[in-house]
């Protein structure tokens, strides 16, 4: 079980290079699975480890000895992960090419999830002046002490049923959150920014004069259905 959580935790590469617990591996494997010529190995284990000043004996690399017998391969080193995969990017090779193509991806990846996040954050902040005009709204039309403290609660919830055909408590519990956290922080972007149109179309209703039935019947028919959370 614990190799399985182990390899769930790795990049593709670490999980080639077998990584250990302590997030080392060695030249050897790094050498063979970049599938370089076996004759060049110690002459690549001076360019590449020893002489690298960019690796510093002790923290990046260590000397080890490998299985005796092998000829070329006698001499081996424990790599940290850092090392073996700045060596394997400047490799040229082909797996060497695929080292930096993973990496290029994974850093695009990073930078669309950055963007994704700003825009998340933004729609968040803008939501929060949509539920103060939906508040005011709700307080100046009395609704509020009709519902007896519960009218903000009771139009969250018509939204939500409206816009993703569940309750707010079956969110939460599919969310696996509890009242104290925030259900917002679980919606996607375009989410946040379906629920504030709904919420300025209750605050236009509410100010126009109309009723709860009325608005729940209004929002129900018009507020687009979206995908199931």
């Amino acid at each position: 079980m614990n190799e399985v959580i182990n390899a769930a935790n790795q990049t593709p590469i670490e999980i080639a290079l077998q990584i250990d617990d302590e997030g080392f591996t060695t030249a050897r494997k790094l050498y063979e699975w970049l599938e370089l010529d076996s004759s060049h190995y110690s002459r690549w284990c001076k360019a590449n480890i020893v002489e690298n000043e960019f690796a510093e004996e002790g923290k990046d690399y260590s000397p080890c000895v490998a299985n005796k017998g092998r000829g070329n391969f006698a001499q081996d080193y424990k790599l940290y992960v850092t090392l073996a995969k700045k060596i394997a990017m400047a490799s040229h090779c082909e797996k060497g090419n695929k080292a930096r193509d993973y990496f290029i991806g994974c850093e695009q990846v990073l930078i669309k999830l950055a963007e994704q996040r700003h825009k998340t954050e933004l729609e968040r902040a803008k939501g929060i002046a949509v539920r103060q005009a939906l508040t005011k709204a709700i307080q100046q039309s009395n609704e509020n002490d009709r519902m007896h403290g519960y009218a903000y609660s009771t139009y969250t919830s018509v939204i939500y049923k409206a816009i993703f055909g569940k309750s707010v408590n079956q969110l939460r519990e599919e969310f696996g959150i509890s009242k104290k956290d925030n259900l917002r922080d679980c919606f996607s972007t375009e989410e946040l920014q379906h629920i504030q149109s709904a919420e300025m179309l209750v605050s236009s209703l509410l100010n126009c004069g109309w009723g709860y039935d009325q608005i729940k019947d209004f929002v129900m028919k018009n507020v687009p259905r979206q995908l199931a959370v």
